[in-house]
């Protein structure tokens, strides 16, 4: 039997990218990649457009579907060119792929420009849209009353025909878990923190005023620039730490009683999964999926001013919690969920072929 083809674009090397590409290749697939990261410089623009289309027209011949991770420039030649051959192409979108946030300056349907027009005519062209949670397709209404968060494909573009599907992002329950004890009133959040706006969308402020109100706490933020402004007066006891490997990570949750997820705008939070299966217990902002993620396994909170429910949540005994916490995930997002939706596009590939 002849090894089957795929090709896959991106424009980031995401964890969840990564696990695709290993997902896919575990299921007998051989997947090209284009790899098409965002530059702003116009020379290293068009040399990425140049690129992706001479990789199109040698990949995608060759393949039976194109993925493409997030919706951007770098999805649009892939895209034309597999609809002008006859391959199937799927959309995966993330977050900023379908959202906008004024108060932010963040998401790609924020300006009525060119490369809104680039997405929307994506979405149109492409075979299917996959979001990793629903209300990056219906929209997140608790967001957009809080944040004037507006969100949702279908309020986009409401007469849009491609077919959307929920797939959420999975979790290695093999791999993420917690092999030490758990040291008592702990914290941590972690966010590629490289910016004052990835700063506030990621609610770190909240979780730094937490710290103040909280001095008997180990706060740790994991991920962080240290050279950012935004880290100039913090409280003793706040932990920066740079970018961490998934197994420093696994480290850090396994000794973390509780992990944090203050997102404004977030999809499918990977780091509140994996902290979650090392039983860490979650408190989150109640915005897109994160509280579907937690459910009741921890505290879900409405705005930044609840500051004295979190407080409150965190002097209780919690204790039990970490490992309802870790079943909630293994449950809800196994491999196997994500593993069918991929043999199942396969699968009607071929039917119609």
């Amino acid at each position: 039997m002849s090894l089957r083809k795929v090709t896959l674009v991106t424009n980031q090397k995401n964890t969840f990218v990564i696990k695709d590409i290993d997902l896919l290749e575990q299921m007998g697939c051989h997947v090209f990649i284009i790899y098409s990261p965002s530059y702003k410089d116009p020379f290293r623009f068009l040399w990425n457009r140049l690129r992706e289309l001479v990789l199109s027209l040698y990949y995608l011949p060759k393949s039976e579907a194109l993925f493409t991770w997030f919706n951007d420039y770098h999805s649009f030649i892939p895209i034309r060119l597999a609809k002008v051959i006859g391959k199937t192409s799927i959309i995966i979108v993330g977050g900023y792929d379908a959202v906008a946030c004024k108060s932010l300056n963040y998401g790609i349907f924020l300006e009525n420009n060119f490369r809104q027009s680039i997405a929307i005519s994506n979405y149109i062209k492409a075979n299917f849209v996959w979001v990793v949670h629903k209300t990056l397709a219906e929209g997140c209404p608790y967001s957009n009353r809080e944040f004037r968060t507006k969100s949702g494909i279908k309020n986009f573009i409401p007469n849009l025909k491609t077919p959307i599907f929920e797939v959420p992002t999975v979790y290695n329950s093999s791999f993420w878990n917690s092999k030490k004890g758990k040291i008592k009133n702990t914290i941590i959040t972690v966010a590629n923190i490289s910016d004052k706006r990835t700063f506030e969308r990621k609610g770190i402020s909240v979780f730094i005023r937490l710290a103040k109100l909280l001095p008997r706490f180990k706060f740790t933020i994991a991920g962080v620039q240290l050279n950012l402004t935004v880290f100039s007066s913090i409280p003793k006891n706040v932990i920066l730490l740079g970018k961490q490997t998934k197994h420093q990570l696994k480290e850090l949750y396994g000794e973390n009683q509780y992990y944090f997820q203050g997102s404004k705008v977030e999809g499918l939070p990977n780091v509140l999964c994996e902290a979650m299966l090392c039983e860490c217990i979650p408190i989150g902002r109640k915005v897109f999926g994160i509280p579907d993620v937690i459910g009741n396994t921890g505290l879900v909170f409405n705005s930044p001013h609840h500051l004295e429910k979190i407080t409150t949540f965190l002097e209780q005994d919690n204790k039990n919690l970490g490992r309802i916490a870790r079943n909630r995930i293994i449950d809800n997002y196994p491999i196997k969920r994500r593993k069918k939706a991929f043999e199942n596009i396969l699968l009607k590939i071929n039917y119609n072929a």
